[in-house]
């Protein structure tokens, strides 16, 4: 018994070579070339061929390929969370909050409750585990004013703007 490997739908029409468009319709044929290997074609609306010794031909529609997600370097992000927390830049505070509420989120940490202390609220976590201490993170009230700038500062961590390197840079300055 032969295994056929048949690749995937091309991005561009077998006859005329014209990309295809999103949510184009395009037709998609095998055929067993003169070793009897299955060969696929992917064909426009016009470029179909109407008399054709196709083993298989079937009807779709092209989607366009998006960029991927990006993957999250959680690790990372905790390595950043951990050296900031142990030396804050000035400022910091808002997003080492915002990083403190993604860790959580994944289970990194776990909350135990909001404290106040001196005027100041913040967040008291642990490791999740036995016998772990707990510490303090500040909870900073954000305004509205805020949010889009911590938004961009938090993406560009997140799309690993800052090298591994400048992880310790960024607690000094």
């Amino acid at each position: 018994m032969n295994q056929w490997k048949i690749r995937r739908v091309q991005e561009r029409c077998s006859s005329c070579e014209k990309p295809f468009e999103d949510g184009q319709r395009v037709t998609s044929s095998v055929e067993l070339d003169d070793e009897d290997v299955p060969v696929r074609n992917d064909y426009c609306a016009s470029c179909v061929p109407q008399d054709t010794d196709s083993v298989l031909y079937w009807e779709t529609r092209w989607v366009a390929v998006t960029e991927r997600k990006k993957k999250l370097d959680f690790h990372r992000l905790l390595r950043l969370f951990e050296v900031w927390l142990e030396k804050p830049p000035e400022g910091i505070e808002p997003l080492l909050y915002l990083i403190a509420l993604l860790l959580i989120r994944k289970r990194f940490f776990r909350m135990l409750d909001l404290v106040s202390e001196g005027g100041d609220e913040y967040l008291r976590l642990r490791r999740p585990g036995p016998e772990q201490v707990p510490f303090l993170v500040p909870a900073p009230l954000l305004t509205k004013e805020q949010l889009p700038q911590l938004r961009v500062q938090l993406e560009e961590l997140l799309d690993g703007a800052l090298e591994e390197d400048e992880v310790e840079e960024a607690a000094t300055s």
